[in-house]
């Protein structure tokens, strides 16, 4: 009867292990990684004209405004790059951050959802 009473508490000790495990693992995956538009954010661009894209990066209420920031200003990097520039300049950034919230309970919580957009002018030599 003893052994059968130490097996119990030990599986229940492991069990709580990986739920904590799996509560963190989900936690820690829900800020927007950086990707395309998806369900929980990304970047969209759009060429405008010429040397001049417009690109958006929405995130969720998970991510940070300085990492959208950060996301925002690579995409606009990369755009340049992928279409043989040297270098970009924004030309107009703007927060495009949201607010959402729910309510029950008796409780109410309002979450912002950070987001940056604005125009990238692309440039041929590094300035």
């Amino acid at each position: 009867m003893e052994k059968t009473i130490v097996i119990s508490i030990l599986e229940g000790t492991m069990k709580r292990k990986i739920q904590l495990l799996i509560l963190l693992l989900i936690l820690g995956s829900c800020a927007t990684p950086y990707q395309p538009q998806g369900f929980s954010g990304g970047y969209e661009d759009t060429h405008i004209k010429d040397n001049v894209y417009f690109v958006e990066f929405n995130s969720n209420a998970y991510t940070s405004f300085t990492v959208t920031a950060k996301y925002f200003h690579r995409r606009a990097k990369e755009v340049c790059e992928e279409n043989g520039y040297k270098d970009y300049r924004i030309v107009n950034e703007k927060d495009i951050s949201g607010m959402w919230g729910t309510a029950g309970g008796g409780t109410i919580s309002i979450q912002a959802k950070p987001g940056s957009a604005g125009y990238v002018e692309c440039l041929k030599e590094k300035s």
